[in-house]
This record gives C-alpha cells, structure tokens and sequence, in this order.
C-alpha cells in the first residue's frame, strides 16, 4: 500500500472506532486531522492524536483563565491533543513505564528514532486554499506572484478563494479584483469568520510556523532535548488539491535567511494526497458544517466534545468552572506542564508562576519565535498581555 494511503487508511479507521457523539450528521460536514507516530526501526505506524472541527471563536469571548478554546479547526484541535499526548508520554517514562522517552539530566529524548506525520481532510485554511480552480492548472504555480496589471479581459484563470483574513497591521492587503487578482498570495491571515472578528491566525500560518520551531511549542520545549517537526503532511481524496500551493504556504514562503537557535531551523514538509475519501468532507452548499469537535489521544479514556471552545453539554452555571474545561485547554495542558516539573524538581517552576510567566523561560524556543516574528514573517496578531497571566486554581 502506498505510504499516503496507509496514512489515510489508519486515521480513517481511528476516526471509525470513536463514538458517535460530536460526529456529523447526515447533512453536515467537519474536517478531521490526525497526526500519525511512525517507528521506523519497528516498522509502526499509529495513530496518536486525532482533531475534528471548522470553528474558532470570535476575540470578544476570548477568557483570561485560560480555560476556553479560541480555535477549534481540526487541525489545531489535533495539535493540542497531541501536545496532551506528548506529557502523557514524557508521566510513562518518569513512572518507569513504556514510554517513547527516557530522561537524561532534566531533559527528555526518544529512545528510538520517531517520525510524526500530519493528515488532513481538507486544504488548511489561508494561503495554501489559494490555487487555480481549473483542472489543468492543477499542479501548477499560480501566475500572481507580482500581482501584473493585467486586463480584465484577458484573465481566464479563476481561484479558489480563502475567507481568511490579511491581518489589518499588514502591509499588504487583498486586491479583491477579478480573477486571479482577488487575493495576493503568500500572505499571513487570520481565520475565517462572520461577525466578531478571530484573533487566531490560518492554519496555514500555523502550520508554518511548525515548520520552523516545531509543533510543540513554548511549554513543551522547557522539557525537551529537541523540537517535534512533522516530516510529512498528506491530504484525503477527491477534494481541491494543489500541490504547488501547500509547497508555497509550507516550503517556499518567506525565503528570509532565518538564523539557527540551537537545535531550531526550517524543516520542509513532503506533501501527498492520497486516494482515500472522507465520508464527512464538505461536498456542496446543502451541507452545513457540524457545530461540535472531537479531540482524542491516545491515552485518553475517551474523546472530549466540545462546542465554542468549552465541553458539550454544560449547563449555564456551570460555564467557567473547571467542569466545562476542556483536557486541551491551555491551562490544562499547563496543568501538565506543572505537574512534570514538579516530579523532575525543576527549579523555578511552581504554582506561583503564570502561564505567560512560564513560557517567557523557554528561552531558546521564545528567541526563536521571536526573530521568526520580527525578521521573517514580520507581521503577526498580537494577543493582549492579560490572556496570558491566569494561575492555576
């Protein structure tokens, strides 16, 4: 079996083995993402976290605990899964369990050499959903790289468009002329969204930005030896797909020099589609997209539903407390975070500290972000300092 179709093939059978609950209906439609855990050594391939979901929140719902998801794309949703999934490992391995870790002076590696392959179902949101809509120029760069003043007459090559949005601070905007003039590519964007704007950037952004410090952000990187970068990342079947723009969003972007901090340097992506169909992709206008997401683990008891960023099913006076939080969320992925430091004795790293207060000592990753901010992207949303001063409760 081709490498794209098994990767397609165990996450859809992962997928199947979920309960139906946050699942679409009949009439609707979701995106799934999983990220996969390859062992070359042993030749296994397994399914380690799992994301479903098309929503994000709009910036006046945003909470300062902590405790609400801003973004539920299933690609992001995958992403903290996975993060949960990566502390569940690195608890394994300090309890003398099976574990893909050891631990060597307060810091952790793998035991074996470890690939990790993403999966989506559709075109990641933002600049890589910008492509030639005819069949034949499929494959093909789009002729819009220096946006040419050409007449309107003349311009035969439609686009699929994305409802991303350039960020307001941006030099640059959105021409919203005819054709292949109505965006300008390579551009950095927040989500797509009606009424109350987002402030969380396009997966595509997102996914770049792994590209260069790794998946496993901020937190993560305090207690790693090394950065997580995806090796891969493969699309379903019979959905739009250029590969020459997820090239561009991923691989190609920003050819700014982008100086090594330590172990942190730009890793490309190798792309696939497989021919696999997902039974819930978006098909046409009839289909309305599903409310709910699903996040799943591999050590999670069962898969956690949620609906604008909190748990499915909570009652009113029950919002903001720790019952309708979500095991994603990120104070309780900073929870787990704590939690680790305190078994190795990590010092300086207690209760007392925030979560912004923490993340401001994952010096090298921080630097990193930083330059990647400044020299490179050289735009990016800015979060108000108060989402990132709660404390555990």
């Amino acid at each position: 079996m081709d490498f794209c179709n098994k990767i397609s093939k165990i996450s859809f059978e992962q997928f199947n083995k979920l309960p139906k609950t946050g699942k679409p209906n009949k009439n609707e439609c979701t995106i799934l993402s999983t990220i996969i855990q390859e062992i070359p050594d042993l030749n296994k391939f397994e399914v380690v976290a799992l994301g479903t979901g098309t929503k994000c929140i709009g910036q006046n719902k945003m909470s300062l605990k902590g405790d609400i998801l801003n973004d539920s794309h299933a690609e992001i949703i995958c992403r903290r899964s996975f993060l949960l999934y990566i502390y569940s490992e690195i608890k394994g391995c300090l309890n003398k369990k099976e574990s893909i870790f050891n631990v060597n002076d307060s810091k952790f590696e793998f035991n074996n050499k470890v690939n990790f392959h993403f999966f989506t179902t559709h075109i990641p949101c933002g600049d890589a959903s910008i492509f030639p809509k005819n069949q034949d120029n499929f494959g093909n760069p789009l002729k819009i790289e220096k946006n040419e003043e050409v007449p309107t007459k003349k311009r035969k090559l439609d686009i699929y468009r994305t409802g991303a949005k350039c960020l307001k601070d941006s030099k640059e905007q959105d021409l919203h002329l005819d054709g292949d003039l109505y965006h300008k590519i390579g551009l950095i964007r927040t989500k797509p969204g009606r009424g109350d704007p987002t402030l969380s950037i396009s997966c595509s952004d997102k996914i770049l930005k792994w590209c260069y410090i790794g998946i496993q952000g901020a937190l993560l990187s305090i207690l790693l030896k090394n950065p997580i970068y995806l090796s891969t990342i493969t699309l379903s079947g019979n959905i739009p797909f250029n590969k020459e723009s997820l090239n561009r969003a991923f691989n190609a972007r920003f050819q700014t020099e982008f100086n090594h901090f330590n172990h942190y340097f730009k890793h490309n992506l190798i792309i696939y589609q497989s021919s696999e169909e997902f039974e819930f992709k978006k098909c046409d206008e009839k289909n309305q997209l599903c409310p709910s997401s699903i996040s799943w683990n591999k050590f999670m008891i069962k898969p956690e539903v949620a609906i604008e960023g909190i748990k499915q099913g909570v009652t009113k006076n029950k919002i903001g407390t720790k019952a309708s939080r979500l095991q994603i969320s990120k104070v309780e992925l900073f929870r787990n975070f704590l939690n680790v430091a305190e078994m190795i004795q990590l010092e300086g790293f207690n209760k007392d500290l925030s979560y912004g207060e923490a993340k401001k000592r994952s010096f090298l990753y921080e630097s990193a972000w930083c330059q990647l901010k400044c020299d490179v992207f050289k735009v990016w949303t800015q979060k108000d300092e108060k989402f990132m001063n709660f404390h555990l409760d």
